[in-house]
């Protein structure tokens, strides 16, 4: 009998080994069973932080005045003013705007820069570290009888990265549109 029960142990193993060496995943896969059901909805997440606004890389000035001085050797009109927010890399990857009211801040008249007008002009030159512009009348900032201010001038700077990522459907001549689309104050 107990040579029995070893053959029948040997047999039972050789089975077995047999069995398992002839399984194998050659075979095609079968149709795929049917959708389980959804689950009850989850809890509510974590409010995340509150993101930087549209015009967090944006830098733009607050409406300046400006004092035209004659530049005798070209006989224009010049002004300039110290930006450091200008720097090689926005002159060569960024856009910097400059905009001219030529009204009062309660009615706006604002034009973007160059501006030709009849035989007036406004033009610009950008450096690094500033902006100067130039114009054939003098410009200056003018204050009226009732306290208001009309010529001051505003400059916005897109750096690079940030230009790159603005809607190619703004117009950049139109200050209306950029204020909006940047959500400048004033």
């Amino acid at each position: 009998m107990k040579r029995i029960s070893s053959f029948f142990f040997v047999a039972v193993m050789f089975s077995l080994m047999v069995g398992m060496a002839s399984c194998g995943k050659d075979g095609d896969v079968g149709p795929a069973g049917p959708a389980g059901e959804n689950g009850s909805k989850g809890d509510k997440g974590d409010k995340g932080d509150k993101g930087d606004a549209g015009s967090a890389n944006i830098i733009y000035s607050e409406w300046l005045e400006t004092q035209f001085a004659l530049d005798t050797a070209s006989g224009e009109y010049e002004w300039g003013v110290e930006v450091p927010e200008i720097t090689s890399e926005v002159l060569n990857t960024g856009l910097v705007k400059i905009y001219f009211n030529l009204y009062l801040a309660t009615d706006p008249l604002i034009s973007s820069v160059p501006y030709v007008e009849g035989s007036l002009y406004i033009r610009d030159l950008l450096t690094e570290g500033g902006l100067i512009l130039l114009s054939n009348a003098n410009v200056s900032t003018q204050t009226n009888s009732s306290g208001q201010k009309r010529f001051l001038v505003r400059y916005v700077i897109i750096p690079g990265a940030a230009a790159g990522r603005v809607s190619k459907g703004i117009n950049w001549d139109n200050y209306a549109e950029v204020k909006a689309y940047f959500g400048l104050k004033n």
